[in-house]
């Protein structure tokens, strides 16, 4: 096959692929996009979620301290390895290490964990649901960007309490392939979180 052909066909694919672009719920079942309704309820419940994280990644790294979270809006205060504070809202993040004294503010608009940060959290036009799956006592969701879902990938997990769901985790990939994992303990949920 000519370097021509396999260009114009790698273009037709692309073509190809832009039309069946989905966004939101398109493609899940009835029941899928009832487990994902009340997804959406447990993100924007008014108040703070609270407790404690373990983060792995990216890479080697890792950390562990505090997290708050509330509709718009999550912080980490790291106790390990060092003293840290990672501030996330609208459509910056913000780490400042205190060991260093280096602050580092990165754009949420092409980053998974962005997505978790809407107000309100809506699987419709810009959020894409790619995956859902439910199983005793919980339930895991995969969000991507509509648009452009090769920005990355947000997992997140929640424990079914019955009348309703707690996130207990979040698992994001960027679009260099990079991994975080935090890991949420001894979560509750409280007043409102202190301003970022």
């Amino acid at each position: 096959m000519s370097a021509r052909l396999r260009f114009v066909s790698a273009l037709a694919s692309v073509f190809v692929l832009a039309g069946c672009a989905v966004s939101g719920t398109d493609g899940l079942s009835a029941t899928q996009r009832s487990e994902a309704h009340r997804v959406e309820e447990a993100l924007n419940r008014s108040g703070t979620l609270e407790g404690h994280f373990v983060q792995v990644g990216p890479g080697r790294n890792g950390g562990a301290g505090h997290f708050t979270y509330r509709p718009g809006a999550l912080s980490l205060d790291y106790v390990t390895p060092h003293v840290m504070t990672l501030r996330a809202a609208g459509t910056h993040l913000v780490l400042d290490d205190s060991q260093t004294g280096a602050v580092t503010r990165v754009s949420l608009a092409r980053h998974p964990l962005g997505l978790l940060l809407h107000v309100p959290v809506r699987f419709v036009g810009a959020i894409r649901v790619t995956d859902l799956q439910t199983t005793p006592g919980a339930t895991q969701i995969s969000l991507a960007e509509a648009n452009n879902p090769s920005q990355g990938l947000l997992t997140l997990r929640l424990k079914d309490e019955g009348d309703r769901l707690q996130l207990s985790s979040l698992d994001g990939v960027d679009a260099r392939g990079n991994r975080i994992e935090l890991s949420l303990s001894d979560v509750m949920q409280t007043g409102d979180a202190p301003k970022n």
